[in-house]
């Protein structure tokens, strides 16, 4: 009796590709559609009734989409596997691009509906993907860690917007006036938090648009908006950014001899592995990156099992805090 390898072979096609053809689910081209059904035909091909069937009983795995393999983002996946662990089940990991959300997502897709997950974690903020998980969420528990709470799917966020908010009027407290946002990648919600900070405090605004894209170019953008600062007639007395610009800030400085802190703060964001290690040790917002994987591998679970009663999609804002070093 032919099998599903039998088909593969035959047509020089993945098994997934096969199997895809054959269920008729997923994407697969009319041409290649065309040639499975043919080759079916002809080495007589039966489905194994009893294999598919035990592919239908319950998965214990879970798989996990990350957009990238920032260190952050694996802080979250030894959260969630663990967790998982803890219930039994085990973890499968695949990573998209941030660049290119719409193409890699949609190569994965096949593979992971194949695997048949008890229920997915899909790390990313694209558009696109978030309308994927829409429908993903119809076929299965699926939950979201994203920049921004999504109302109709189960999300877990880190509250960006608050946590700057908080920290300009930490440096507020500390008799900082004139305070400079520094945007960088992915800012748009801390430059909320801080536009809102200093309008309530009756602070001038003042935002400088660093590096937006490219991580190893914002340390080199760091040292030249740290030096065209320190040559304004009416320079600031605290700056507000990532760590990685924070770096560069750090260093821009200290060759134009702006002492830090004592003539400008500087504050920073995420809490990277670097932050400590600057010169002086970075004050900085702190990513709580293995809390938010354990809660949202809580709420996936919780899904599964069927323990969450509420039927309707749950957002949960995770707090940042502040670690306070010397910088600020």
């Amino acid at each position: 009796m032919a099998t599903l390898k039998d088909i593969a072979q035959a047509t020089g096609l993945s098994m997934n590709t096969v199997s895809r053809a054959i269920r008729g689910s997923g994407y697969v081209s009319l041409k290649t559609a065309e040639l499975v059904r043919k080759t079916v035909k002809e080495l007589d091909y039966h489905p194994n009734r009893a294999a598919q069937d035990l592919r239908r009983r319950k998965s214990r795995q879970i798989t996990v989409v990350a957009e990238s393999y920032d260190y952050l983002h694996i802080e979250k996946l030894a959260a969630i596997k663990e967790y998982a662990a803890n219930c039994g089940y085990t973890m499968g990991v695949h990573f998209t691009s941030e660049d290119y959300p719409q193409s890699t997502f949609s190569a994965l897709l096949p593979d992971i509906l194949e695997q048949n997950p008890a229920g997915l974690i899909i790390i990313a903020s694209s558009g696109f993907i978030i309308g994927k998980v829409r429908e993903l969420r119809k076929k299965m528990p699926c939950v979201m860690i994203t920049f921004d709470g999504v109302p109709d799917i189960d999300c877990v966020y880190i509250d960006r917007f608050g946590g700057v908010y908080d920290s300009i009027r930490y440096l507020y407290g500390k008799g900082r006036r004139r305070i400079v946002f520094c945007e960088t990648f992915r800012s748009r919600n801390r430059k909320l938090g801080y536009q809102k900070a200093v309008r309530e405090l009756g602070l001038p605004e003042l935002i400088i648009s660093g590096n937006l894209k490219s991580l190893p170019e914002i340390r080199k953008d760091g040292v030249r908006i740290a030096k065209e600062m320190a040559a304004w007639k009416n320079p600031p007395d605290a700056v507000q950014t990532s760590d990685y610009m924070a770096s560069g800030l750090l260093a821009g400085f200290a060759e134009a001899g702006i002492a830090v802190p004592q003539d400008i703060a500087v504050l920073g964001f995420d809490d990277r592995e670097l932050a400590g290690m600057l010169n002086p040790p970075l004050t900085t917002l702190a990513q709580p990156s293995a809390e938010v994987g354990r809660i949202s591998a809580q709420m996936l679970f919780e899904r599964i099992s069927g323990t969450q009663k509420n039927t309707s999609p749950e957002n949960i804002r995770v707090p940042m805090h502040l670690v306070i070093r010397n910088s600020a």
